[in-house]
């Protein structure tokens, strides 16, 4: 949001590397997160291009995105509609840029193979909507002058989405001896102390309000809002041309085959063990809840 967040995947990463009860394997870890694959998914380069440009116009215009999109609590009332859905794309220089794509492009890129490209950019909206709805009715309250801006609140809505899904699988993200477990569905909020003591003037409520939605879209509260498949459908014909230039550099991933990978049941991101395995399998359907 409005200031920097600083290496948002590494301490959860560094939970899920200390000793569980499930003993996750990290030999089997995805490999979109272990190497870098040769093509990228198309929004997932195209996002941080996108950004990194407004960065450079907003350092220009003297902060003219900044002022143009950085949202507030009462912007929902003023039904200044640019701010509620464009904030996410405003940062307040190269530095916070840089922290919060390296944050949310390994994140992403997992959801946008599983999920297709236009519905994940679908979901990047709604997930920017539903935020500044939590964090106008947060702040509204308790900091209606606070101005938030930039991918974080994002960040942290896919690191509860995951939490959420990989609770099923592995319950106990970290442990210390035999009486103190932090349970996996709680680590992004570990995530959100650790950087609001590393970064205090970091947006405490608009990570939490990122938090929520990302609660919103593991559980399908978000499912009423998406668009029928035919619309994604149509996005993609009149995209045709675009995606046929963009092939050689980066991958788009179609709704036609996303539909179905979507239906498929969750695949976590460790791989698996013996309990995991006996683990609660959930389906998405056509709407979010699988990766």
């Amino acid at each position: 949001m409005h200031s920097p967040l600083y290496h948002v995947t590494s301490p959860i990463l560094q939970l899920f590397k200390s000793t569980s009860i499930t003993h996750m394997d990290f030999r089997q870890f995805p490999e979109n997160f272990r190497s870098v694959d040769r093509l990228q998914p198309a929004l997932t380069v195209g996002l941080p291009v996108f950004t990194f440009v407004l960065v450079l116009i907003d350092f220009v215009t003297g902060n003219a995105v900044s002022n143009a999109f950085a949202l507030y609590a009462g912007a929902i009332f003023k039904l200044e509609l640019n701010r509620i859905s464009m904030y996410p794309l405003a940062h307040t220089g190269i530095f916070h840029w840089f922290v919060n794509v390296i944050s949310l492009s390994p994140l992403l890129a997992r959801f946008e193979k599983v999920h297709g490209t236009v519905y994940t950019g679908i979901t990047l909206n709604l997930l920017a909507v539903s935020t500044a709805l939590i964090y106008s009715l947060l702040a509204g309250i308790i900091s209606p002058s606070t101005r938030v801006e930039g991918l974080s609140a994002i960040c942290f809505s896919f690191l509860e989405f995951y939490a959420l899904k990989e609770q099923s699988y592995y319950p106990i993200a970290f442990q210390w001896g035999d009486r103190y477990r932090l349970p996996t569905k709680y680590s992004a909020f570990v995530v959100l102390i650790i950087t609001f003591i590393l970064v205090p003037n970091s947006s405490l409520l608009g990570h939490l309000a990122g938090i929520g939605s990302g609660y919103l879209l593991a559980e399908n509260y978000l499912k009423i809002l998406y668009p029928p498949r035919k619309v994604i459908l149509f996005i993609e014909d009149k995209l045709e041309s675009l995606i046929a230039k963009l092939s050689p550099i980066v991958v788009y991933y179609r709704e036609d085959s996303a539909a179905d990978t979507r239906t498929v049941a969750y695949v976590p991101l460790f791989g698996s063990d013996a309990e995991a395995s006996s683990a609660r399998f959930e389906s998405s359907g056509h709407v979010l809840g699988t990766s």
